[in-house]
């Protein structure tokens, strides 16, 4: 992969996270852009990588125990993707 292919799967992955947040959160491209900056820095954790875990986790998909990715991103949005019970059947 190229430099400049990298660098277009980061943009992709970036905007999948945001729109991630923009969905989950009804905000702003910026506002989501800034949460995960902001997330990012709290947790000593590169963007990118946040954002690589918060698709994972939208797409519920595991994580290797102590991946500290991983873990910032469930400590940040895990209260979003928290599954509610089946309603009772009537």
């Amino acid at each position: 992969m190229t430099g400049l292919d990298a660098r277009r799967t980061d943009a992709r992955l970036l905007d999948t996270a945001e729109g991630v947040l923009i969905a989950l959160r009804r905000c702003g491209v910026s506002e989501a852009f800034d949460e995960i900056l902001a997330t990012a820095q709290q947790h000593h954790v590169a963007a990118l990588g946040l954002a690589r875990a918060l698709v994972d986790l939208a797409c519920d998909q595991p994580a290797p125990a102590g991946d500290k990715f991983a873990d910032a991103a469930r400590a940040a949005w895990g209260e979003l993707f928290e599954r509610h019970p089946e309603p009772a059947a009537l």
